[in-house]
């Protein structure tokens, strides 16, 4: 084994040039395999940037705002892949074999026998479809929102707020959406292949831009759609869950148009810490107020209850 992962601490001491050779070695040769990856996110942020501009937004205001420079703290994580590499690809790679060891009856024997592009293709929609219904409950159950709130908090919608999810919530919906690659029998590192590889589609719907897609509306996700997601006006909560498909919405009657008052966006009658430490125990919060909102209602049930 060569590169980064092979250092050992007595070879670092022995030979820190070599060794920091090594890492710089490592680092080029993973940027360049990398660098699509890096350039949809330079492409995203160039034209957010030209949005801005076309647009007389006040850049100072807009992109010295505390809440963005934490929006560049989860870009600038993703972009390490920190905690990729340490927590949610580590952790969907044990969840999809516990899945596949333990609910093996959840496995679609007959999707084996396709072709891989076709198994691909099924498998986006599927996730797809998970996605809408993950995204669903995130907002319409109070624990679960708990976790997802975090990302609807930015009142200055950017591209990198594509990012903004706290490590908890990271894990939970991997855990929840490792479930159609275990029914494939597929690797987990291909749903993760999927979202990477949309992931440009994702950067662009929280651009702020208010694009439309015109027709293709009804069927993708376009940054007009999403925004209205993210709106915290009263005819736009919980409404346009899509992740890349909006038929769901359609489908299932959550779809919501934009109308013509401008949008605003955050949470609505709640400010979190504009932190990214802080941000990671902002679902433990959540957790332990709705815990304590429980136990208050049942007490003052109990106190009210008649003696015999």
């Amino acid at each position: 084994m060569s590169g980064l992962l092979s250092l050992r601490p007595s070879q670092v001491l022995a030979d820190p040039a070599g060794s920091a050779m090594v890492v710089v070695d490592s680092i080029v040769r993973n940027v360049a395999a990398e660098g699509w990856f890096y350039g949809q996110m330079l492409a995203a942020v160039a034209l957010g940037l030209a949005i801005d501009l076309i647009r007389r937004r006040n850049l100072r205001q807009r992109y010295t705002s505390r809440s963005v420079r934490v929006d560049a703290v989860y870009g600038l994580l993703e972009l390490a892949h920190v905690i990729q590499f340490a927590v949610i690809l580590p952790a969907g790679l044990l969840i999809t074999r516990a899945l596949q060891t333990w609910a093996p009856w959840l496995e679609i024997r007959v999707l084996a026998e396709l072709p891989v592009w076709l198994q691909l293709l099924i498998l986006f929609v599927f996730t797809d479809f998970c996605v809408y219904w993950w995204h669903r409950l995130q907002h319409r159950s109070r624990i679960v929102w708990q976790f997802h709130k975090t990302h609807h908090s930015q009142v200055n919608l950017n591209v990198l707020t594509t990012f903004r999810a706290t490590v908890i919530d990271r894990l939970v919906a991997f855990a929840f959406l490792a479930v159609p690659a275990a029914m494939m029998k597929v690797d987990a590192a291909l749903p993760v292949a999927i979202a990477a590889a949309l992931q440009f589609h994702q950067l662009i719907i929280h651009s702020d831009s208010g694009w439309s897609f015109g027709p293709l509306d009804r069927v993708l996700v376009s940054p007009s759609f999403h925004e209205v997601h993210h709106s915290s006006l009263e005819p736009h909560l919980d409404k346009n869950y899509g992740g890349v498909l909006s038929i769901w919405d359609h489908l299932f009657g959550t779809w919501a148009p934009r109308g013509q008052q401008p949008l605003e966006y955050g949470l609505v009658a709640e400010r979190l810490p504009e932190a990214w430490i802080k941000q990671q125990f902002v679902p433990v919060v959540g957790l332990w107020r709705l815990f304590r909102e429980h136990t208050a209602r049942t007490g003052a049930a109990t106190r009210a209850e008649p003696s015999a």
